[in-house]
């Protein structure tokens, strides 16, 4: 039984003289916590950091990978970029060079350009009626259409649509 008295250095065997290794388990669990710490740190430090917390407030989580397992990889893709506004809409297609104005052609909005291609532009005004059908009011909060899993096969059907 030990009573907590430690030997003196010079008296244990070599092999026992440094720091005993942790266990595989130990140091495992340690990596990951590691891991997960300098990632959550990098993601707040990201410009999209703020955005994507006011669709989904548990960022950074694994809750988005949860409520997208039973999704096709093209419907989880498009609610990734729609998430982070890394989808071929025009302002994003300006900012890689990809046109030449960063507007919608049909109304020259520009800002919010998720938000205006969801909730505001006037030329999909027809289509987001069907949708609103669905979902009431919840069909003009972008944190609903993004992070509800009740509405994504609507906000699905509303993008195929178009």
């Amino acid at each position: 039984m030990a009573w907590g008295e430690l030997s003196p250095e010079l008296h244990l065997p070599k092999v026992c003289r440094k720091d005993l290794p942790a266990s595989r388990s130990a140091a495992q669990q340690h990596h990951a916590k590691t891991i997960k710490n300098d990632w959550s740190r990098w993601f707040e430090a990201s410009p999209r950091c703020q955005w994507l917390c006011s669709i989904d407030p548990s960022m950074p989580s694994a809750k988005f990978r949860k409520d997208t397992v039973s999704l096709a990889c093209w419907q989880a893709s498009l609610l990734i970029q729609l998430r982070t506004g890394h989808i071929p809409l025009r302002k994003h297609l300006y900012r890689i060079g990809k046109v030449d104005a960063p507007t919608f052609p049909t109304c020259n909005a520009g800002d919010k350009m998720v938000h205006h291609y969801l909730l505001a532009c006037p030329v999909h005004a027809c289509h987001r009626r069907v949708l609103e059908l669905h979902l009431k009011r919840q069909a003009r909060s972008v944190k609903t259409l993004l992070s509800n899993l009740k509405a994504f096969p609507h906000l699905f059907r509303f993008i195929h649509n178009l």
